[in-house]
């Protein structure tokens, strides 16, 4: 058995044992792995300890337990196999910035505050794509000329934009897709497909003129195929930010695309501008 495939098998061995009390020795046996085999490999694959993974999905879990029933927080941190309210309590701040109680208080989950399980997916995207050294880009601005759409609708902005820029311009690579959720809501989305302002000598009045706001980005690039996209996306918010001094400053990112978007070409490189701030803690 692959190193990966082992990881996989124990990532799902993870998931179906949050309310079990398990030692990481017991995962590395439900793969065969020595625990020093083990946790070398799994941090080699997912990027992050064995320990930590385990934690943040018991706490992502417990997380969603106190928003979707009526549970008490002691029930509520026995069932995801801590010990006691305060040693819950710890983790639970550690992970999400504030207490249980404070959590339940709020009544929703944030932009992409939880960890979900890691895939297959995730594994083979690291293993093929990383590792990523993302460059800091401080005062970082950009203006946007394009089409606006909710949803996923993408397909319709991209072929919108291009018959918009037809006879205006030829440069419409690279191209440029400004991805907001308004509200923090991961299952609501904007999106901009653009090209950059200075490619368009005349704007038709059909487009949508776009400043981006002057932040620190981060900046991941990579080259794969459009379906990697969600993934690096996954890896940048779910693995690298947690372990790093920078959190999301606002629930907007910026993708660029060397080659135009839904074109049948199977990779491309792709960037993604995360705008980020210092953690204050």
């Amino acid at each position: 058995m692959s190193d990966l495939a082992a990881i996989v098998r124990a990532l799902d061995f993870i998931e179906n044992h949050l309310q079990t009390a398990i030692t990481l020795g017991d995962v590395a046996d439900a793969v065969a792995y020595s625990l020093y085999h083990f946790c070398r490999s799994f941090k080699n694959a997912t990027h992050t300890t064995p320990y930590d993974y385990l934690m943040r999905r018991r706490i992502a879990e417990a997380a969603r337990t106190l928003l979707h029933s009526a549970a008490k927080v002691t029930d509520v941190a026995f069932d995801y196999q801590f010990n006691n309210l305060e040693t819950f309590s710890r983790a639970f701040r550690r992970v999400l910035g504030q207490s249980p109680s404070q959590w339940r208080q709020q009544g929703q989950i944030g932009y992409r505050q939880l960890l979900p399980p890691l895939t297959s997916a995730h594994v083979e995207h690291i293993a093929r794509c990383g590792p990523w050294q993302p460059a800091e880009l401080p005062d970082f601005t950009l203006t946007l000329v394009g089409v606006m759409t909710l949803g996923d609708r993408d397909a319709l902005a991209w072929a919108w934009l291009f018959r918009e820029l037809a006879g205006v311009t030829t440069r419409c690579e690279p191209c440029y897709a400004w991805v907001c959720h308004p509200h923090g809501d991961e299952m609501e989305r904007a999106i901009l497909a653009a090209v950059t302002a200075d490619a368009v000598p005349k704007i038709p009045p059909g487009l949508v003129h776009k400043d981006l706001p002057k932040a620190t980005y981060l900046r991941f690039a990579q080259v794969g195929a459009a379906r990697d996209l969600e993934l690096l996306r996954d890896y940048i918010d779910y693995v690298w930010l947690p372990q790093s001094d920078y959190r999301v400053a606002h629930p907007c990112y910026l993708v660029r695309y060397a080659a135009i978007p839904g074109l049948p070409s199977t990779k491309s490189d792709v960037e993604v501008y995360v705008p980020v701030e210092r953690r204050a803690d």
